[in-house]
């Protein structure tokens, strides 16, 4: 059996986190203020089916209707762990019993009378699956059912109940169980299996199962399944549930608090042997956590402005992961933005965030601040900027030379504002601009704007037109659609000097896949 089965609730003592229900319950058991109707709502694996079945013993026991069943009868036996079920209580699945039939037959069943015990009791779960049509075939018996008929519907969703239905029931609302009561009943089960679990493990299991008894229980049987010894090693267990180490996403975010490009890049790779959810969840938790602690200590505003900023990107961006793109491509987009921060934030101004900014194109270096088209010029004369991009194409290597020639970025341009000046380059063909910025998954673009860097300094960076020396406006890869996506991976499959081998080597083969 499993641990949620094993460890269910036959009392209104043994469930957790709802006090203040069992409570209600067990008071209005024991003054006989029996209601015909009760509407159990809530999160799943909170106890709303378990409290109905307890609800059930309760009012069927042999020595009640009582709040503490005796657990000797007939009917608290079936209706106990492991037991086979009454027939006087009947469960029943909404879900897949929701049509106006189905609710037809259980009006029918309900003329008759309990066949054992005190009440005929129906418990509905996922309730609010029931179609209207539904509904409405239960109003009246729900409204007025038989003597001692007895109907307790579970959901999670009890908006989606019929407001007519909603009206004639009891209705109390169930909440997620605390932390701390979680990691004491996890501690005592532990201690029933003679397993041995210290505070990380449990307050892993207690994240993963996020307030839900059953969803932590089964997160716990499945490390206590796979286990060496009685002890629970936080390591292994962080390895079964496919979690990042702390060290990893603590150092990935350091790495682009201080701006330091290369490392930030190189623990973005090794981030992308997990799961993009987990990968995801990780660094917004660690940015929740650095918030809060800076609010608190009332620290210096950038790095919260900074903070924000990374936690809208990294939602954003998140859309990236669904695409057929490789998973190492989207990781270093999403790095670049994270990065990007430090061109746009560090000019003394905190960066606006808008509540959906707007994805880059394929083109994986950092985006500054849009800079306007009638910037003041820079201080150097056109042809003197000419005259420099010359020589920083002519010190290029071979391999990374093919990529930038004439035939490929016919023309550039000089865009400055707040103190810093693009270089911006017109691609013959947005096929050309897509692939210079994909070809050695960012390795052609980082080397020309390392030597633009060397040739003009610090103050100039590349940076893309956003239309075409044909005409073309470049379309942003998250913008494609799937034929366009899927004509881009065919055209670059057949664009020299690559191969098809060094595209699927480079990319990873998952630009798009077919």
């Amino acid at each position: 059996m499993s641990l949620y089965g094993k460890y269910r609730p036959e009392t209104f003592p043994e469930v957790i986190g709802q006090d203040l229900i069992t409570s209600a319950l067990s008071n209005a058991i024991d003054n006989s203020r029996i209601s015909q109707a009760y509407l159990f709502s809530g999160p799943r694996g909170c106890g709303k089916t378990s409290c109905a079945r307890i609800l059930a013993r309760c009012l069927n026991c042999a020595k009640g209707p009582t709040s503490h069943p005796c657990g000797e009868c007939e009917s608290c036996i079936e209706l106990g762990r492991g037991g086979s079920g009454s027939l006087d209580v009947m469960e029943i699945d909404a879900a897949s019993h929701n049509s106006v039939e189905d609710a037809r037959s259980l009006r029918e069943q309900v003329q008759f009378s309990p066949l054992r015990d005190r009440y005929k009791i129906f418990i509905l779960d996922e309730a609010h699956m029931i179609s209207t049509q539904g509904f409405n075939a239960l109003l009246k018996v729900v409204e007025e059912p038989p003597k001692n008929t007895i109907f307790i519907f579970a959901t999670t969703a009890p908006e989606k109940v019929l407001a007519t239905i909603r009206s004639r029931t009891v209705h109390y609302s169930f909440k997620l169980v605390e932390a701390g009561v979680m990691k004491k009943h996890l501690r005592d089960v532990c201690a029933k299996e003679g397993v041995e679990a210290g505070d990380e493990v449990l307050d892993m299991v207690v994240k993963q199962g996020r307030g839900s008894v059953r969803d932590c229980l089964s997160v716990l049987e499945e490390l206590i399944n796979g286990r060496f010894g009685e002890e629970l090693d936080p390591e292994r267990c962080r390895k079964i549930l496919g979690l990042l180490p702390s060290e990893l996403v603590e150092g990935y975010l350091g790495a682009i608090l201080k701006s330091e490009a290369e490392t930030a890049y190189d623990l973005g790779e090794k981030m992308g042997d997990f799961e993009p959810s987990a990968m995801m969840e990780a660094l917004l938790e660690s940015i929740r956590e650095k918030l809060v602690e800076n609010f608190k200590k009332g620290e210096e505003e950038k790095e919260a402005s900074q903070l924000l900023f990374m936690s809208e990107s990294i939602k954003d961006y998140s859309s990236l992961f669904k695409l057929s793109l490789s998973q190492s491509l989207s990781l270093d987009l999403l790095t670049s933005k994270l990065l990007s921060f430090s061109l746009t934030g560090s000019q003394g101004a905190s960066p606006k965030i808008s509540p959906s900014p707007a994805l880059p194109s394929s083109f994986p270096y950092p985006s500054p601040a849009p800079l306007p088209r009638k910037a003041a010029a820079p201080s150097q004369s056109k042809e003197e900027l000419k005259e420099k991009w010359k020589k920083v194409l002519s010190d290029l290597p071979e391999e990374v030379k093919e990529n930038v020639v004439e035939e490929k970025i016919p023309d550039i341009d000089f865009e400055g504002g707040q103190g810093r000046t693009a270089i911006l380059l017109t691609f013959a063909t947005p096929l050309d601009q897509h692939a210079f910025a994909l070809r050695l998954n960012r390795s052609i673009p980082k080397i020309v704007g390392e030597a633009v860097k060397k040739e003009f300094g610090p103050n100039f960076f590349i940076q893309p037109a956003k239309r075409a020396a044909n005409g073309e406006v470049v379309t942003k890869v998250k913008d494609m659609s799937t034929e366009e996506l899927s004509m881009l991976s065919r055209e670059m499959i057949k664009e020299k000097p690559l191969s098809v081998e060094e595209i699927a080597k480079k990319v990873e083969g998952k630009v798009i896949e077919g």
